[in-house]
């Protein structure tokens, strides 16, 4: 896969533009939020190729989805006793509690690939990409297909309790959930791929966590019964990337530029909501 410094200038491999990977570790939740913005920022402004990346939750966090009211869905003492920060994300969807899990967002333009034009194909092209690498564990893994109930971002119903044609599914329990948010040019599109579900932190979290929806939700350890490294989980994912996208990557690390802008929107756009 070979690692190298981008520069700002697009990097090519037999007349194709190269993709970058970004493998962050562990970052806050504003940070997080923060780079996932700088990224988008560049793909739009056509300073780099499109950006597949990886990163953890430290401590573990709360997500809204862009608009939601965090009173209406979360414990906010919960929360403050248990030091669980809650954070704004930019994309829509619902609340998401970050944990036991690995998260993966990707920037792309509109005219980097010939699916990124709708949101639909999108979504569509690169849940078949995370379901290409996550089989290669031995799961077999589903994209839903269908929606049960009102758009996610208009409930206040947590993320994974609710049903979406986009959700990524083993044995009709969602593992992956993501959300999206575009414009005529390029789009972020973010989503957690669950290793394992604390339940009594998700009770004790979310306002309408009843016992019965955790019989729809599952993480990668229910149908694994091994330990998994982070790292062959992300370059399995990689590889599905290749082989839906037929795209090289290469190992990246932010640019100058991206690193400022990630610092002043984590600041000014994605504050602790606490």
């Amino acid at each position: 896969m070979g690692s190298s410094i981008f520069t700002g200038e697009i990097q090519l491999t037999n007349s194709k533009i190269m993709w970058r990977i970004i493998i962050s570790g562990e970052c806050s939740p504003y940070i997080n939020m923060g780079i996932d913005y700088a990224l988008w920022k560049a793909v739009k402004d056509k300073k780099s190729s499109p950006v597949l990346r990886f990163y953890l939750w430290n401590p573990p966090s709360v997500s809204l989805g862009y608009g939601q009211q965090a009173d209406a869905l979360v414990h906010m003492d919960f929360c403050k006793k248990n030091n669980i920060p809650v954070v704004q994300r930019p994309t829509g969807g619902s609340a998401i509690f970050h944990d036991k899990e690995l998260t993966y967002s990707f920037c792309g333009h509109t005219d980097s690939y010939k699916d990124f034009y709708s949101p639909f194909s999108s979504y569509i092209s690169i849940c078949n990409a995370l379901k290409s690498g996550i089989e290669k564990l031995g799961i077999d893994m589903k994209i839903r297909g269908f929606s049960e109930g009102k758009e996610p971002s208009m409930t206040k119903i947590p993320c994974f309790f609710l049903s979406s044609k986009y959700d990524l599914v083993i044995d009709n329990k969602k593992v992956i959930g993501s959300a999206q948010k575009r414009d005529k040019e390029s789009f972020l599109q973010h989503g957690s791929i669950l290793m394992e579900v604390r339940k009594n932190l998700w009770s004790g979290i979310f306002k309408d966590s009843r016992d019965k929806d955790f019989d729809k939700i599952a993480g990668i350890y229910d149908f694994v019964k091994r330990t998994i490294p982070i790292e062959n989980l992300i370059e399995n994912i990689i590889g599905g990337f290749k082989e839906i996208f037929d795209r090289e990557f290469f190992i990246n690390i932010l640019t100058d530029e991206e690193e400022k802008n990630s610092h002043i929107f984590a600041s000014t756009l994605f504050n602790n909501l606490l």
